[in-house]
């Protein structure tokens, strides 16, 4: 009979006390501490961080809006709900960052799709393309390296092509460049660029580098983790 109460207790123990991330939070804020606290305590410190922060943004109304309280939120669920958040936030500066990166890149350099066209080569096809470049910029360019991106009549894009340049550009010249790539139907991006009607569609200009010929360069790069572009303005290492 002990034995049967002690495995019993023992269970109790082990399955009916959940840890401090289960405590369901009270939809009045003002028990929140009172009644949370010994909860808290338990928790580690990044948990406490990002539960502090979730109470700060449920304070200011920022947390639940229109919707109300949701119902058997737990301080697991809260901290779950900070992280997200923390995330979001992250992902809209970057993207912020990004636009604002692209608005930079484009006051310097000025690129247009000039021809783009479909053309037979024996047993294959090559899908031709000229570029318009203007350096809008007061310094000289060494070369340029991007991606020029196409998008349909709704801005959603559907096709890019990549090219590079190194023929050097003065302040204010102009230049074109002419380049072609293997063109093949079966892949959407190629079909679709190749479909594109004048007047239906808009390009973005996306430099991965411009090198300027005093050193400088201005590169976006694509990053991983919680950034996905910087901007970076250096010097070369001379020799």
């Amino acid at each position: 009979m002990k034995s049967k109460l002690l495995m019993a207790f023992v269970a109790l123990a082990l399955f009916g006390c959940g840890g401090p991330k289960d405590r369901v939070v009270h939809a009045d804020m003002e028990k929140w501490e009172a009644e949370l606290e010994a909860s808290i305590e338990n928790l580690d410190e990044e948990d406490k961080k990002l539960f502090a922060g979730f109470v700060a943004r449920a304070r200011l109304g920022e947390v639940f809006g229109n919707k109300g309280f949701e119902k058997g939120l737990t301080i697991g669920k809260a901290i779950e709900h900070q992280k997200a958040w923390i995330e979001r936030k992250k992902r809209e500066e970057a993207e912020a960052e990004r636009a604002a990166l692209l608005k930079q890149a484009n006051d310097l350099l000025a690129v247009t799709v000039l021809k783009l066209e479909v053309v037979s080569e024996s047993y294959s096809e090559r899908q031709l393309l000229e570029l318009g470049l203007r350096n809008k910029g007061k310094k000289d360019i060494h070369g340029i390296k991007g991606t020029v991106k196409f998008m349909g009549i709704s801005g959603k894009e559907i096709g890019a092509v990549e090219f590079s340049y190194d023929n050097g550009l003065k302040a204010g010249a102009s230049a074109v460049w002419k380049g072609s790539r293997h063109y093949n139907p079966l892949v959407a991006s190629h079909k679709a660029v190749a479909n594109l009607e004048e007047g239906k569609y808009t390009t973005r200009f996306e430099p991965e580098m411009i090198a300027f010929t005093d050193g400088t360069e201005f590169a976006i790069k694509k990053l991983t983790g919680l950034r996905l572009l910087e901007e970076r303005l250096r010097k070369s290492s001379s020799p």
